[in-house]
């Protein structure tokens, strides 16, 4: 499978990656800044090789020689000191400008693309990828200018000897290219290889970490170490593939180095005993030749390097690439205001069909609950209404007005949904609370929304209150904890309709009971439609709907259906719906 992966045809898209550089805003000031320190050093290089020449031929003149060189070289460590700083500095901006790019582009990503991908394996490419990308531009793409005009410099010096000698400089360039085409085609893949491997190893770490509580109650710990530990062996065989390709490059250009060091002598040597050039000029040539013969092996690194970096970043411009979600196209909802309308709706997981022209009608300023046995379409039925997933047919309408015609982010930001993961974020009460709020509202606000949900005494309870931390994920709150606070979140969006999945099912009776006559209380006129998984949570609605294999069974008022369908009266006899 390694090897399949390493010369595979695909070797990368130039396009897609010049154009992910393209939108990175890179710091153009730094770079012209660095460029123009790389071109100054560039010809002192050259003066400091011409006097160093004339000092090893016995010239050791105080004025003429000496304080020259002296000057040059002093200059020399200056301008090289302070291209360094440059190019560090320019690495640092543009790591931090392409993980603000890639972080952008990864948050307005569809949901579409994270059912065909693993969420946490993003976590290497704003990480490890967006270095590669940096250290691709300022170790790679800029030397490769600094050094063809240091050439161009170097070549032109040794011209003013002799043009003759020009040429056998360059003819040692074919073998430099061949050299780097082949180690830059094995490395590109291995280091595609290593980075996707890397890329599950962390995906799996993170995973597991996040879930150790079932891993001990399960006693899967062998299992789970077994699992991690291939994980760990694969990555371990991609290294070693890198270590050996790498090991072998590097007497393959010493070799390539070595020849042409001899050949350069020998030229050098012939043309100064033919009295061609003089003592001075052949140390200088000698000189300039080593300078080049260096610059040639740099460009075979500079080869190698680009094509292992374009595999390790091969996938972030793949994401970037993706289309986002236009979240500002469209007008602004103010108030998501009247019914809700599901007209001949076609909506499919990959090629499975779930809604086929599916009509709905969600009453206005009513409770709504929607049942259904396991896979009917009830957590996707509010998904769509949220439009978090684009129809394949059909529309959806809030108050005789077609949904998609208004902005993505207005739209959602008029809605409240709570969805079954009652999701918490590392941070404090108030973070959470207030995320995606978009104000900043009062600590009474606040205990007004938490009082609502049954949660206020626990906030008062906390030393720091509302500033008090909840752990990674919300782990030091309980699952009813959780979701009381995902519930005031919500409301405190002071929304026109309310969504709710599931958002009671980790409260026990009596929380539940308090938490939905708030609900009804705040929401009073309002819209709310929620997923009934139980037989207390279904007494909450006014109006019900019955979902089977993603068709309408029954809708109308809770009493009727319930008196009328067969799967409501077995759902209240058994306390619990079939999820």
């Amino acid at each position: 499978m390694e090897t399949n992966a390493i010369f595979r045809k695909n070797y990368g898209s130039f396009r897609r990656f010049f154009s992910m550089l393209g939108k990175a805003n890179l710091p153009y000031l730094w770079i012209v800044g660095y460029l123009a320190a790389s071109a100054v050093i560039a010809n002192v290089g050259v003066s400091s090789t011409e006097y160093s020449a004339a000092l090893f031929a016995g010239n050791v003149g105080l004025t003429a020689v000496v304080l020259p060189y002296l000057f040059y070289q002093i200059l020399s460590l200056i301008l090289s000191s302070v291209s360094g700083l440059i190019n560090n500095l320019c690495t640092a901006r543009m790591d931090r400008n392409l993980r603000r790019m890639v972080w952008r582009k990864t948050v307005s990503l569809p949901l579409r693309f994270y059912e065909n991908n693993n969420p946490k394996e993003l976590l290497s490419r704003i990480t490890t990828d967006i270095s590669s990308i940096s250290n691709l531009v300022m170790k790679v793409f800029l030397p490769i200018f600094t050094t063809a005009y240091a050439s161009f410099v170097i070549l032109q010096k040794v011209s003013s000897y002799d043009g003759a000698l020009m040429w056998s400089l360059v003819a040692a360039l074919p073998v430099n290219i061949l050299i780097s085409f082949i180690l830059g085609r094995l490395q590109f893949g291995v280091q595609d290889l290593i980075n996707r491997r890397n890329a599950e190893l962390t995906a799996t770490v993170a995973e597991r970490t996040n879930n150790l509580m079932l891993i001990k109650s399960m006693s899967a710990e062998a299992k789970e170490a077994a699992a991690g530990g291939e994980r760990m062996k694969a990555s371990y065989r991609a290294a070693g593939m890198n270590i050996w390709i790498t090991g072998t490059a590097i007497p393959i250009r010493a070799i390539a180095s070595v020849l042409q060091t001899i050949v350069i002598i020998l030229v050098g040597r012939g043309y100064y005993a033919s009295g061609a050039l003089s003592l001075t000029e052949w140390i200088a040539y000698y000189g300039f030749a080593i300078q080049l013969t260096n610059i040639l092996s740099a460009y075979c690194g500079y080869w190698t390097s680009f094509k292992s970096a374009q595999g390790a970043v091969d996938r972030v411009s793949e994401i970037m690439a993706e289309p986002s979600e236009n979240l500002n196209a469209g007008s602004t909802m103010e108030s998501p205001a009247g019914g809700i309308r599901f007209e001949k709706v076609d909506f499919s997981f990959g090629s499975e069909p779930l809604f086929q022209g599916l009509d709905l009608d969600i009453p206005a300023g009513r409770i709504t609950a929607v049942v259904g046995p396991s896979g009917s379409g009830k957590t996707t039925l509010l998904n769509l209404i949220d439009r978090l997933y684009p129809l394949n047919g059909g529309l959806i309408q809030i108050g005789g007005k077609d949904t998609s015609d208004y902005s993505l982010t207005s739209f959602r930001r008029a809605l409240g949904y709570v969805t079954q993961e009652s999701v918490m974020y590392a941070g404090t009460i108030r973070d959470n609370l207030l995320h995606g709020l978009g104000r900043t509202p009062s600590d009474e606000e606040l205990d007004e929304a938490c009082a609502a949900v049954g949660i206020l005494d626990y906030v008062r309870r906390q030393s720091l209150g509302y500033d008090a931390p909840v752990g990674e994920s919300g782990a030091s709150l309980s699952g009813g904890q959780r979701q009381r606070f995902s519930v005031a979140r919500a409301l405190l969006k002071k929304p026109d309709c309310l969504l709710l999945d599931e958002a009671t099912a980790a409260m026990d009776i009596g929380g539940k009971a308090g938490v939905w006559a708030s609900i009804r209380q705040v929401m009073a006129g309002k819209t709310v439609v929620y997923v009934a998984h139980d037989a207390q949570t279904i007494r909450n609605a006014d109006y019900l709907i019955v979902l089977r294999d993603g068709q309408v069974e029954a809708a109308g008022e809770r009493e009727d259906v319930m008196a009328s369908n067969s799967y409501c009266r077995e759902m209240m006899e058994n306390g619990e719906e079939g999820r």
